[in-house]
């Protein structure tokens, strides 16, 4: 990976919706450039009920996968992260990852990406691509709740439960960036019993109270990087201060 100076660009998060005939298990697209800012001191990774499948460059110019399960919890960073990262997550692990082979283009496009926002619709559609490629085990049907509480430790090592939660904190997450609904209202429509709960699981799962995340949540455009309209509608979250 490029060492920091050579990181020109703004510091970014970004989700995007998957495309539409991508499998139902891709939950959304992600990006994610930085240089220590949004992951300085007093920052981690947020809880997640999802697999994380990041692909990163590496030191020879290519690209290579990694999958991360669900994180029960908010991780507070070790160390501030410079680079850029992309990937897609997952509600289950797919049948294989992808071959270095594969990623090339994706290399190409991460770098790209590090300098400027222009290169991130190119960048979007090599993650569609991968997106489209990726093949999942079929459902096994019907089984009972404790088979079913039993199959989801196995696969995540998180309780149903906790993963609940943290879908529910997700959900809430893509609503934070409207500036003109209430926090009161935003707990009660994410299924929070008030705003105090509410605010609990922010600090549980992204070690932040929700006017803060709120204070970074944006649906802000990007010059005319992604101001196609098939992109700016598959926004779901920016941050980028």
């Amino acid at each position: 990976m490029r060492s920091s100076s050579d990181l020109a660009a703004a510091p970014l998060y970004l989700e995007m919706a998957p495309p539409l005939n991508a499998a139902s298990q891709i939950n959304h697209l992600f990006v994610f450039r930085d240089m220590g800012v949004l992951s300085g001191r007093g920052s981690g990774r947020f809880a997640t009920d999802l697999f994380t499948l990041s692909i990163t460059c590496d030191d020879s110019g290519g690209a290579r996968g990694s999958m991360a399960p669900p994180r029960p919890g908010f991780t507070p960073r070790l160390m501030p992260f410079h680079g850029v990262v992309a990937g897609l997550r997952l509600s289950s692990r797919p049948e294989r990852l992808p071959e270095a082979e594969e990623l090339k283009p994706l290399a190409s496009a991460l770098a790209r990406v590090q300098q400027s926002d222009e290169a991130l619709p190119l960048l979007v559609t090599m993650l569609d691509e991968l997106a489209k490629c990726l093949r999942f085990a079929a459902s096994p049907g019907l089984c009972s709740a404790r088979t079913e509480r039993r199959k989801v430790r196995e696969e995540t090592s998180v309780s149903r439960r906790r993963l609940a939660a943290s879908r529910r904190f997700r959900r809430l997450l893509g609503q934070l960036a409207t500036q003109t609904v209430s926090l009161t209202d935003l707990a009660l429509d994410a299924g929070y019993y008030d705003q105090p709960h509410m605010s609990a699981a922010c600090r549980a799962f992204a070690g932040k109270p929700p006017r803060a995340l709120r204070l970074q949540a944006a649906q802000c455009g990007f010059g005319r990087s992604l101001q196609d309209a098939r992109l700016k509608d598959r926004l779901i979250l920016v941050i980028n201060e």
